[in-house]
């Protein structure tokens, strides 16, 4: 499938642009308060400065009918297995407590639900595992596994054991921004060099970069015609790496399908209009009955601030005064866009609806 790049449209009418991004958008499922800064991560790390209660007024004046509070487990920078009794698995439980009483007190007509962004890693044995025990995952309405930070390289082989953990777990309901710090593009050295970072060639292929030999490097990547036969023989270990990368996608979505699990499509680092991320989500679409899930992944009200929206066509939103929110609305239209061109309907997205989301909970239930 060729993708052409649009020109820029003028602005698309509000509640045109309102009533398709409601087709595809009506609940949040990955939204972080200030309990993602509690004391046991170290307290303030990140920048989560709004309560509950605000992000839920806020998603009501927005016009959705649910919203996940899916907290940061242990330090997403240094994750760590956590025991049943740990002060963090413990703190997820308060909150869901601290929910149901919001639910209860009728204030809002939004619902609000409990979750949690469990991180994947490698113990210290080097096994793929999640941070939070299944005993406590059980007890919440949903589970996002993320993966963060690793110790281990960000090698094909590594990133299938450590997805393939998470999609095999049966508390786990969607595996977070699956393609976050390991995308490989087309020609992409940045990848390339590090993988091989720690073996024999790393040292030559830093000096190539060291030296500026970008023609050398052109050559290894497929951006030049070869004609060095040393850089023949990196060609092909830079193909087999691109090919190892693709066939460990094709066993993760095979298995995330087979137990259905959502795949997040998270818009503060999917950017439908870059080579690498159009590229893997075509990729989603051999996966017939796999869903998916599209998040904000809201930590704070400035975030939106850093969207790229120079190349999108969808980048003047009729009606929207405040220019950060219109940055994110841009970036929804141009997703819901791409979504159209690969035919992936609402009936897909879990979050697309209240009765899209319970769906898809019963049936991973069973």
């Amino acid at each position: 499938m060729n993708f052409e790049k649009p020109n820029i449209i003028p602005e698309r009418n509000r509640e045109d642009w309102k009533e398709e991004g409601f087709k595809y958008f009506k609940g949040e499922l990955h939204t972080h308060s200030t309990y993602s800064n509690r004391q046991e991560m170290g307290g303030g790390k990140e920048d989560m400065v709004h309560s509950e209660t605000r992000l839920l007024s806020y998603a009501e004046k927005l016009g959705l009918d649910f919203l996940y509070f899916s907290e940061h487990s242990s330090d997403p920078g240094n994750p760590q297995e956590l025991e049943e009794d740990h002060p963090i698995c413990q703190s997820l439980l308060k909150q869901q407590e601290k929910i149901n009483e919001i639910n209860k007190s009728n204030k809002y007509k939004i619902k609000a639900y409990q979750a949690v962004e469990a991180n994947m890693l490698f113990n210290n044995e080097e096994k793929a595992v999640i941070d939070v025990p299944n005993s406590i995952l059980n007890k919440m309405d949903l589970v996002v596994a993320s993966r963060h930070r690793t110790n281990l390289p960000t090698t094909p082989e590594n990133i299938k054991k450590i997805f393939l953990a998470a999609a095999n777990n049966k508390e786990v309901d969607i595996i977070g921004h699956p393609y976050r710090y390991i995308e490989f593009y087309e020609n992409d050295w940045r990848y390339f060099k590090k993988c091989f970072k720690n073996k024999e060639i790393g040292p030559k292929l830093q000096e190539l970069e060291d030296k500026g030999d970008w023609d050398s490097i052109k050559q290894i990547i497929g951006k030049n015609e070869i004609k060095d036969e040393k850089m023949r023989e990196y060609n092909a270990l830079f193909n087999n790496l691109k090919k190892d990368y693709w066939d460990a996608w094709s066993e993760i979505l095979q298995t995330m399908e087979d137990n259905n699990k959502g795949f997040e499509i998270n818009l503060s680092s999917f950017d439908p209009n870059k080579e690498y991320f159009r590229t893997l989500l075509k990729k989603t679409t051999d996966y017939k009955k796999l869903k998916y899930s599209i998040v904000f992944d809201f930590h704070n009200f400035d975030q939106l601030e850093r969207y790229d929206v120079k190349n999108n066509k969808n980048n003047n939103p009729e009606g929207i005064k405040n220019p950060a929110r219109s940055k994110g609305v841009s970036r929804l239209l141009e997703l819901i866009d791409l979504l159209k061109e690969l035919k992936i309907g609402p009936e897909r997205i879990i979050n697309s609806s209240q009765e899209n989301m319970e769906k898809f909970l019963e049936e991973r239930n069973k």
